[in-house]
């Protein structure tokens, strides 16, 4: 029954009316990213958070918001693999004032993330703990997007697989320093226009039309 009901929440709402028929230049984006200390989302912390709007191709570097996030316990090898120290993350903000500066963009903005799975389910722990007001967000995937260009491209996912730093390289992108949050949003983002353009030149899927790759979802949380 558990796991029937981990399947409904996960992915399967519908796209908020509001983004679904709309093309792909005139969505309002909001590139999103955590840094988290494990890959099991039930445990997880979140030692990071990063995001960064988009919109019409382009990149709000304004709008860029990145902070550390408190935690404590075992961190394991997070602080290296992050770039943080264990005293960064001793003196961070409480991941309460993230997510709830987070939660006004969820019926404002299409999601966008590397491995989304992972992150809302991490979110959607936290938006449980901290009794927010239940509610979903859409989002697009851009590793299951790079998943079905590949497989329409070459019928098969290649060896390098489709981390954010080998999808990139597919489309001429620059190296980005990988493991910071905002740096990873900032990627993401950019790599949603690249693979987009490729999609269609003209911008002119939406994305109803764009669900059928299967990296167009809508997330619970809370």
């Amino acid at each position: 029954m558990f796991e029937f009901i981990k399947k409904v929440v996960f992915g399967q709402f519908p796209i908020h009316e509001k983004f679904k028929h709309q093309c792909y230049p005139q969505l309002p984006l909001l590139a999103l990213d955590l840094e988290l200390t494990d890959l099991n989302t039930d445990i997880a912390k979140v030692t990071s958070i990063g995001w960064v709007f988009g919109q019409n191709y382009q990149v709000d570097l304004a709008s860029a918001e990145y902070d550390v996030v408190r935690a404590s316990g075992d961190l394991k090898q997070s602080p290296v693999i992050h770039g943080l120290t264990a005293k960064d993350i001793a003196q961070g903000c409480h991941v309460r004032e993230k997510v709830k500066l987070l939660e006004q963009y969820v019926d404002s903005h299409v999601w966008v993330l590397h491995n989304a799975t992972l992150d809302m389910r991490v979110l959607n722990r936290l938006w449980q703990a901290l009794s927010l007001e239940q509610t979903s967000v859409t989002t697009i995937d851009t590793m299951l997007l790079e998943v079905y260009v590949c497989e329409k491209t070459h019928g098969f996912v290649p060896s390098s697989g489709v981390t954010l730093k080998s999808a990139r390289k597919r489309y001429g992108l620059s190296d980005a320093p990988l493991h910071n949050a905002l740096d990873d949003a900032l990627s993401t983002l950019t790599l949603l226009n690249a693979q987009l353009y490729a999609l269609n030149k003209q911008g002119h899927m939406n994305l109803q039309e764009l669900s059928h790759t299967r990296a167009i979802k809508s997330y619970k949380l809370g």
